[in-house]
């Protein structure tokens, strides 16, 4: 478990899925997502029940997974964000999805430094990518706030993506800079 200023990023549980479940359902939340809109709720429930049993097969397996991150006042899921092996890549991602409610407030950039942190630090990972669809401008944006640099757009899952990559050295010299500018200011 992880917690930052407004988040905690902990490990799904079976009773999570009801929430996750609403994300993916929701038109908006899955907009960029395969496929390309909600799933139909009992399509979604069983696609929540799916992805926490993988996510924790994930973490038993590889020491790393992706968490549901909740809200540290409310205690409510926002969504998801973490570390994933993607074999057709033959790297580590980072994804994140969040609903509506979490949206504009920074909530994806403080979950995805956590999840960076743990990766590089933690977890001593040499590299990680993230993947978007070519039309989501936000996840672009928070993605280059976390460091990341577009390297082109290209095949994956049947269809095209835009590729970022986050060397180590990339982090580990964002770091510095952080507190060198800390200490400054």
């Amino acid at each position: 478990m992880i917690e930052t200023a407004r988040l905690i990023l902990r490990r799904f549980e079976p009773r999570d899925f009801e929430a996750l479940a609403r994300f993916y359902n929701d038109d908006q939340v899955m907009r960029h997502m395969l496929p390309g809109r909600g799933l139909p709720r009992a399509e979604a429930q069983a696609r929540a029940k799916s992805n926490i049993h993988n996510f924790n097969d994930h973490w038993d397996r590889r020491g790393h997974g992706v968490w549901a991150v909740q809200d540290r006042v409310s205690g409510r899921l926002l969504g998801q964000c973490g570390l994933r092996w993607v074999p057709e890549a033959e790297q580590t991602e980072l994804l994140y999805l969040l609903g509506k409610t979490a949206w504009g407030r920074g909530l994806a950039s403080e979950a995805g430094r956590a999840a960076l942190q743990f990766g590089f630090e933690r977890c001593n990972l040499t590299q990680l990518i993230a993947l978007t669809a070519p039309e989501n401008r936000g996840s672009k944006r928070v993605l280059a706030k976390l460091g990341f640099s577009y390297t082109g757009e290209g095949p994956i899952w049947e269809r095209i993506v835009s590729w970022h990559n986050l060397p180590r050295e990339a982090w580990n010299r964002m770091q510095t800079e952080s507190v060198s500018s800390d200490i400054t200011a």
